[in-house]
């Protein structure tokens, strides 16, 4: 039997045509099953949700009255540095203008007359030495005045 099917050469003999038969299969369709549609349970209640969602807002609400708020004293700071520079050049002006006004001649001869001075003599001097900075005290207590925000209205609640 090998010898049958032994090809001798390179030429290769042509195999006979089988045709295969092809089974055709009947699809057999199954019915499925129809379930009703019942509504998803939530894993977080609405409640929580909404709840959470009012957090947030009140967060952000709360953020955004405090930049307000910052802003507000950002500006009123500016207005009074502003105030200060004005009254700092006023003072400047005043002492310049009463400096050339002052006459020293006049000055003596009021204290000369009316006050009953007289020039010491060179062994009443005493020499003295000032401190080139000069600054002064205040001992008294400046009012702040009363601001409507929402701390001093809760330091004000939990107070009483």
């Amino acid at each position: 039997m090998k010898a049958r099917y032994y090809v001798y050469g390179t030429a290769a003999p042509k195999i006979p045509y089988q045709p295969q038969r092809e089974e055709s299969q009947k699809v057999i369709k199954i019915p499925k099953r129809k379930t009703e549609v019942k509504p998803e349970q939530r894993s977080v209640p609405l409640g929580q949700i909404i709840f959470c969602i009012l957090i947030g807002f009140a967060i952000c609400f709360t953020l955004i009255f405090r930049f307000s708020a910052l802003t507000e004293l950002n500006c009123e700071l500016a207005a009074q540095k502003q105030r200060l520079e004005q009254l700092r050049d006023e003072n400047r002006k005043l002492q310049a203008k009463i400096g050339s006004q002052i006459n020293l001649e006049n000055v003596r001869r009021i204290a000369e007359e009316k006050l009953g001075m007289k020039m010491p003599d060179n062994y009443q001097r005493i020499p003295v030495k000032v401190p080139k900075v000069n600054y002064s005290l205040v001992t008294g207590t400046i009012q702040e005045k009363e601001e409507k925000t929402l701390k001093s209205l809760i330091t004000a609640y939990f107070a009483k």
